[in-house]
């Protein structure tokens, strides 16, 4: 099988990146307003069964659309257990979930085979699978694969990453992608779609860390980005079901009171507190 992954240039990548970035941009009509307030999302890893069962309910009757960062070749795993793909398609379907492109199979890579397999067929997987999806697949977060080498690409922290032929292959075969650039957990909310930016991740954090995090984003009117991990839930030392209920309680009371708004990751990279955007229902 031939691919680009070992031939494509920094600006090739880029301009297909561009490209793809102004047709979401377009997606989803330019910045968003958020009226000045600080802006909240929820992104989740993987982990259907506990997210159908525990995390989704939560989600929908708090009036929250969230992500879910997705392997289209796992569905066997113990952690998807009982989850069938008819059922992730409906949540797609009703504007509960979005979905992000997680990798084929959150395995390592290292041959330029394997970057085109894991990163950019995956995407045709997923929506093929999730035809509510289709041709709204627009990001790739990039998995955690401890002691297992991503083709040089690291977590997406510095350039020198994205110029590796993983990095390069995430950014031509999609608009936007996460990573773990320092110092970027606490957003700009200016409506510039960035790459790279991090998140905060809940499993093993106590409530009180978290409602700390989220205040301060309030106070500097800035986005925040919070991960977890649904298999994680109710294990020894993560975070227990009602410990993500309190920080979604949290989140709403603020949205309620007219402090923050609550968005899709999606919606997150192109929130704009200030003033100048089309205006978002918090």
């Amino acid at each position: 099988m031939t691919t680009d992954a070992g031939t494509l240039s920094a600006g090739e990548a880029w301009i297909q990146h561009e490209i793809r970035r102004t047709s979401f941009e377009h997606a989803f009509g330019g910045p968003i307003d958020t009226g000045g307030r600080a802006a909240v999302a929820l992104r989740f890893d993987h982990g259907l069964a506990n997210f159908a069962q525990h995390v989704l309910p939560l989600v929908i009757e708090r009036g929250l659309t969230v992500s879910q960062a997705h392997n289209p070749r796992n569905w066997e795993l113990r952690e998807n257990e009982g989850v069938t793909v008819e059922e992730m398609n409906d949540w797609i379907r009703a504007g509960h979930v979005e979905v992000w492109n997680h990798s084929a199979s959150h395995q390592g890579i290292s041959t330029p085979e394997d970057v085109h397999d894991e990163i950019v067929a995956s995407i045709g997987e997923i929506e093929e699978q999730l035809p509510a999806a289709a041709g709204r697949v627009w990001g790739f977060n990039p998995p955690g694969i401890p002691g297992e080498d991503y083709g040089g690409f690291g977590k997406g922290t510095t350039p020198a990453d994205w110029t590796t032929p993983p990095g390069l292959a995430i950014l031509a075969h999609h608009a936007v992608a996460s990573g773990h650039v320092s110092g970027t957990t606490q957003r700009l909310l200016d409506g510039r779609v960035r790459d790279g930016l991090a998140h905060v991740t809940l499993d093993a954090r106590p409530v009180e860390e978290i409602v700390r995090r989220i205040d301060a984003v309030v106070r500097k009117r800035r986005g925040l980005q919070l991960m977890l991990h649904p298999s994680r839930l109710g294990r020894d030392g993560k975070m227990s079901v009602e410990e993500l209920t309190a920080v979604l309680d949290h989140i709403v009371e603020l949205r309620n009171q007219g402090s923050l708004v609550t968005l899709s990751p999606y919606q997150l990279l192109l929130a704009d507190s200030r003033g100048d955007a089309h205006p978002v229902r918090p």
